[in-house]
């Protein structure tokens, strides 16, 4: 078996696992109880808290806020925000964002827009898949309280200038009563890119364990602490009255553990993973296979690589490389199995077939050349 998906999840690493373990069976207390077992729960998911919080240079504990998966705390990142401004301010926000963002941002917008509690735009993005700084201030207007934009796209590995946009924005803050708060969705970061809050200047970022060797269920979002957001789920007072429900001790275990070793080694993994993808490119040259690359892999992460075969059917691709035990997608997983071609290539590329015709290629630090040169050799069977 081949796996080239690492973009959609990542397996967990027998480091995480171990640290997890504990937490199933031994030390299994509810957080909340105060009994023994319960204050070593809580004890632990503090410890975890901090190390997240220092991981990513944030200021205080509390701005560290664990959710169930990326999803969930993009929806509290935007409807918080909004619930606060359009409950509690009486005021009717307005949201910018990007056309090739997660759909747990886009439908978020969608879904308050339905509910006429937002006005939004979207920027739409170039040849190259950034968006446009100068496009982004088109848009903005008085009522505007939020900018949206992914660190690293999903699909095409775009990195976007997450940093320059944070500073245009404290400049027209300036200026500003209602200040523009920025939120970044960085689940596919952390392998290969910074993560330092400090040094992106946002006030909010979305981060997931299992993008990076960690469980499934767990994520978190970075708050600053002077933004107000309304809790998007009743209950009872965990995670500072904003999420309720029994926190998940060993993901929250394992999440922490992931990241620090993401942290750690990002310099290392980022190399290896250069080395692997500009490899996989340069054999399908060497095989004279007819493709393209979808995006501009100067501005992208090497774990992701996106290609545009005109030969054949994505789908057709998929299911022949899957008989082979090679496992690709066309796209985030979470559209997977729509069957729909890939709305951001859409974007990228409008008025052609490459939304039909591409595969994204995500590697790992398991990825050996020689399965690259397995997978390359399957390709130009098929493809010619």
């Amino acid at each position: 078996m081949i796996y080239l998906d690492f973009a959609a999840t990542t397996p967990v690493r027998k480091e995480v696992f171990d640290k997890m373990v504990k937490y199933f069976f031994n030390e299994f207390g509810n957080p909340s109880s105060l009994h023994k077992k319960g204050q070593e729960a809580l004890k632990a998911i503090d410890l975890a808290r901090n190390r997240i919080k220092e991981l990513i240079f944030a200021d205080y504990f509390r701005e560290i806020i664990f959710t169930s998966s990326a999803t969930e705390s993009n929806n509290l990142a935007i409807k918080g925000l909004v619930f606060y401004y359009y409950f509690r301010l009486k005021l009717k926000p307005h949201i910018i964002s990007s056309t090739i963002e997660h759909p747990s941002i886009l439908e978020v917008l969608n879904d308050l827009k339905k509910l006429d509690l937002i006005d939004y735009d979207l920027v739409k993005p170039q040849k190259n898949g950034l968006i446009d700084i100068d496009e982004i201030k088109k848009f903005i207007r008085e009522n505007t309280v939020l900018l949206t934009i992914h660190y690293v796209n999903s699909e095409l590995g775009t990195i976007q200038k997450i940093r320059e946009m944070a500073e245009v924005l404290e400049e027209i803050n300036r200026n500003r009563d209602i200040k523009i708060i920025f939120h970044t969705d960085a689940a596919q970061a952390p392998l290969t890119e910074d993560i330092s809050v400090k040094n992106l200047k946002v006030d909010m970022m979305t981060l997931s364990s299992h993008k990076i060797y960690g469980p499934k269920g767990i994520a978190c979002l970075y708050k600053k602490n002077n933004i107000i957001l309304e809790r998007i789920l009743s209950g009872s007072e965990q995670e500072f009255e904003l999420r309720p429900s029994t926190e998940n001790v060993p993901l929250i275990v394992g999440f922490a553990e992931a990241l620090e070793l993401a942290t750690k080694e990002r310099e290392e993994v980022k190399k290896y993973l250069k080395e692997i993808r500009d490899y996989f490119i340069e054999r399908l040259k060497k095989e004279k296979i007819k493709f393209e690359i979808n995006g501009d892999i100067n501005f992208a992460i090497p774990k992701i690589l996106n290609i545009y075969f005109p030969s054949r059917n994505s789908q057709e691709i998929l299911i022949y490389l899957d008989e082979k035990d090679i496992m690709v997608s066309a796209g985030m997983a979470c559209k997977a199995r729509a069957m729909t071609p890939s709305y951001i290539i859409e974007e990228i590329y409008p008025n052609s077939d490459r939304a039909q015709k591409s595969i994204r290629f995500s590697f790992g630090k398991e990825t050996k050349k020689e399965e690259l040169d397995y997978v390359v050799k399957v390709l130009k069977e098929f493809l010619s």
